[in-house]
């Protein structure tokens, strides 16, 4: 049988997804508010699907709490501050990767500078995500892998840096992996491997800003989510690639407004015009949780 053929529909979801976000002045607010809705209306398979694109901002978290740094708690992450905060003292009921990057930082060994923390995180992190149950989630997080390290390469090869000591490893390293420790990173090396591989490379060794690196990047990145959701309609994948996309213009839009504030337009546009629902798509209708 057709797996698309079996999966959950979110109808009233999917088709009231701009409403979510379009009347709020505070993103983030309107967000959490949009995590919470999901809770409360998505199957409990499907919602742990949507934790997991939550996990970035609990990484922000335990860094910033481990390492001091003073930065304001991230609501919309998956644990609240202060359930985060008894964990950090004693790590006993926290997701299995954020309790064995705690118990390595606790270690009087451990290199605790910032950039060690960082990838030893974004290592077990990865881990842990490129094991999602959903293909279109492994596609993403496999992609999005794929481009840090291939950045990281570049830069080591530019700067002089040792690639393997810098790359995102992960336990079984992919095969981009292997080919980015083989020599300076061209997209012909890699291009069945990693979609838009002659674009990133492009992008990565030009003389653009960071900035305008990270933007274009980022127009990369919506671009795949589109090309991975458009088989699907109403199912958790459109949701997934929806709240990728509104992570994308939050970003943005605490960096950039001008950049932040087209995302955002293009996101709303775009939800306008891919639906076009008939009067029994207009009824609320909750979705139960079995």
């Amino acid at each position: 049988m057709d797996l698309m053929l079996i999966k959950r529909n979110y109808y009233y979801l999917v088709a009231g997804l701009p409403n979510l976000i379009i009347d709020g002045n505070k993103p983030l607010e309107t967000s959490l508010a949009f995590k919470k809705e999901m809770e409360e209306h998505l199957h409990l398979k499907d919602y742990e699907l949507i934790k997991l694109l939550y996990l970035q901002y609990d990484n922000k978290n335990v860094l910033n709490l481990l390492l001091k740094q003073g930065y304001a708690h991230t609501p919309i992450a998956n644990y609240p501050l202060e359930y985060l905060e008894e964990q950090i003292k004693q790590p006993t009921d926290i997701i299995d990767y954020l309790k064995r990057f705690i118990e390595m930082f606790n270690k009087e060994a451990f290199d605790k500078s910032n950039l060690n923390c960082e990838k030893q995180l974004q290592s077990l992190y990865y881990d842990y995500v490129l094991q999602a149950k959903n293909d279109f989630l492994k596609q993403w997080f496999s992609f999005e892998y794929n481009i840090k390290n291939i950045l990281t390469a570049i830069n080591c090869h530019k700067f002089g840096f040792d690639i393997e000591k810098q790359l995102i490893t992960t336990i079984d390293n992919n095969e981009v992996y292997e080919i980015l420790l083989k020599g300076s990173p061209k997209a012909a090396m890699f291009t069945d491997q990693v979609p838009f591989a002659n674009k990133i490379v492009k992008i990565a060794t030009s003389e653009m800003s960071i900035s305008e690196k990270e933007k274009v990047l980022d127009n990369i990145k919506w671009e795949f989510i589109d090309e991975h959701t458009s088989p699907y309609y109403f199912s958790i994948e459109k949701i997934l690639g929806f709240i990728m996309k509104v992570n994308i213009v939050e970003r943005w839009q605490s960096l950039d407004n001008e950049t932040g504030k087209a995302f955002f337009e293009k996101l709303i546009n775009e939800m306008k015009n891919n639906y076009k629902f008939t009067d029994e798509f207009s009824i609320k209708s909750k979705t139960p949780k079995h």
